[in-house]
């Protein structure tokens, strides 16, 4: 894992970040995700559940895949992150790699929800009166049982424009409309610098805001230099948001090694 792979995940780790990702991408900056009620999902245990015996996949096949994604929960949804990885690079097939982790995730809900029901039922004889359909039984995921949707995000920390695609439509080969209308698609998320709006990038409430500004304005220092000079948050930046700036952007400003928060000029 390269160097901003690793301040992007320590950094969009911490509630506060984590929540203000979704609160600007959700609700345009309304404060909907609050962070006090976010818990962390352990993305090590995701499997992919086969059939009444409750076998799965091995897990060691998606442990390298967690170490980029971050998953949290506040009971209305599950919300899931996932950093660009080696250094800001553009993956040019997102759509197939998000849309397998959501079907994870996914799977992973399945998988809880009957080992629950199995716990349950062990632990209160009086759920044994439930009479399950022989659906039930085999799937371990009852007709009443619901999931929580998944809503994943790329975060991509480069100045240049994403110019891979964003949906399985667009990586499919030519074909006929017929087959096109019934083929899956599977729709990227994407927070990009260059693609959000000075207006966007102000419904950011934590210093990811000068994160995606500084980034954003990286190629055009006369821009970027306006911008420092005369907008207020840039003269308290936390000492996290602006090792990410340098690592995204290479620029060598200096960091003192003393308290927060970091200075810029």
């Amino acid at each position: 894992m390269g160097r901003l792979d690793a301040l992007t995940k320590e950094y969009m780790r911490r509630p506060d970040i984590f929540a203000d990702v979704f609160n600007q991408f959700l609700y345009h900056g309304r404060q909907i995700v609050i962070p006090e009620r976010l818990v962390e999902l352990d993305t090590t245990e995701i499997a992919v559940p086969y059939g009444a015996d409750y076998a799965s996949v091995p897990e060691q096949r998606y442990r390298d895949v967690a170490k980029l994604l971050m998953a949290m929960t506040d009971g209305y949804a599950a919300y899931c992150i996932l950093a660009a990885e080696n250094e800001g690079k553009i993956h040019y097939a997102a759509p197939v790699k998000n849309c397998l982790y959501d079907a994870i995730q996914l799977a992973h809900q399945v998988t809880a929800a009957a080992a629950s029901h199995r716990k349950s039922k062990l632990a209160d004889k009086n759920l044994s009166n439930k009479k399950l359909s022989g659906d039930e039984f085999l799937s371990g995921f009852w007709k009443e049982d619901r999931l929580l949707p998944v809503v994943t995000v790329v975060i991509y920390f480069g100045a240049e424009e994403w110019d891979g695609p964003l949906s399985l439509h667009e990586m499919y080969s030519d074909c006929s409309e017929e087959i096109r209308r019934y083929a899956m698609d599977y729709r990227v998320n994407l927070i990009t610098p260059s693609g959000l709006s000075d207006s966007e990038i102000d419904e950011f409430q934590s210093n990811m805001r000068e994160i995606m500004r500084y980034i954003k304005y990286s190629k055009d220092k006369k821009k970027l230099h306006s911008v420092i000079g005369t907008e207020l948050r840039f003269k308290c930046v936390e000492r996290d948001a602006a090792e990410i700036i340098n690592a995204a952007t290479g620029s060598n400003m200096k960091i003192d090694k003393g308290k927060l928060p970091v200075y810029f000029k």
